[in-house]
């Protein structure tokens, strides 16, 4: 009887044991669980809040707030966000920029020509940077781009769909393209502004001799010079009120009178 009561004792404890390991199982599970929940909630809060923001304006500072596969799915939008946010704000700062708004100015053409080196130098700068700022937008808004963001491999199936889920929908997908046409649209009106004020800067070069600056007015010696100079003028202007007006600029237009 003894061994009997022994032994029932015994599977009592061991079935106890095994009910405490099985406890703190399922507690542990649970507690993943709802920890990796919150973790996807957080970062999908995060990514909502990246897409309600402005690119032009907004700062896109990258701070994490989640761990493991979502920490890595995390970093990489908010990289993505403020390498797009940086070549939209890249692209227009030229239709802005007090230098370059300023080149035909009566001030700007006293004190750099008649050669105007550093206009020529402040137009190249816009074209040249304008460009690669939006090579680097229509690379980023690539659907190929946007799909392959994350590395597959570096992450399981479940965090890679996620990923889709929230970052290529068919909204994003029009909102990316949408973006891309807009930034296309301005590098080449922008182009257009930069090509008419070349082209008035080499008109004054031809005729260097030709002209002068009084009382903050420039004048011509004929008035041959004087109408081709207002018809190029008022191209610009026209380019101005057509292509930038829409986009926020100033319509400072370059005011020196003739």
């Amino acid at each position: 009887m003894k061994k009997e009561k022994k032994k029932h004792t015994t599977l009592k404890i061991v079935l106890l044991i095994i009910g405490i390991i099985l406890a703190v199982a399922i507690a542990l599970i649970a507690y993943l669980v709802a920890k990796d929940l919150e973790q996807e909630k957080i970062l999908k809060k995060e990514i909502v809040n990246l897409a309600n923001q402005e690119l032009l304006t907004d700062d896109y500072s990258i701070e994490v707030k989640t761990t493991g596969d979502y920490a890595y799915i995390e970093e990489a939008v908010k990289k993505f966000y403020k390498e797009l946010s940086d070549n939209i704000k890249t692209m227009n700062q030229y239709l802005t920029d007090e230098q370059l708004i300023s080149v035909l100015s009566a001030e700007n053409l006293q004190a750099d020509g008649p050669n105007f080196k550093n206009s020529y130098q402040i137009i190249e700068n816009a074209r040249k940077n304008s460009t690669a700022a939006l090579q680097n937008i229509a690379n980023l808004c690539d659907e190929e781009a946007i799909k392959n963001l994350i590395d597959k491999e570096k992450v399981d199936d479940y965090y890679y769909d996620l990923y889709i889920e929230l970052m290529y929908t068919e909204e994003d997908i029009k909102t990316f393209k949408e973006t891309k046409v807009q930034m296309e649209e301005l590098a080449t009106n922008l182009n257009l502004f930069l090509d008419k004020v070349t082209e008035m800067l080499n008109m004054l070069e031809r005729n260097s001799g030709s002209w002068y600056i009084e009382n903050g007015q420039l004048y011509f010696s004929t008035d041959a010079l004087v109408t081709e100079y207002n018809t190029l003028y008022n191209e610009l202007n026209q380019i101005v009120t057509e292509k930038f007006t829409n986009q926020g600029t100033t319509q400072q237009q370059t005011s020196n009178n003739i």
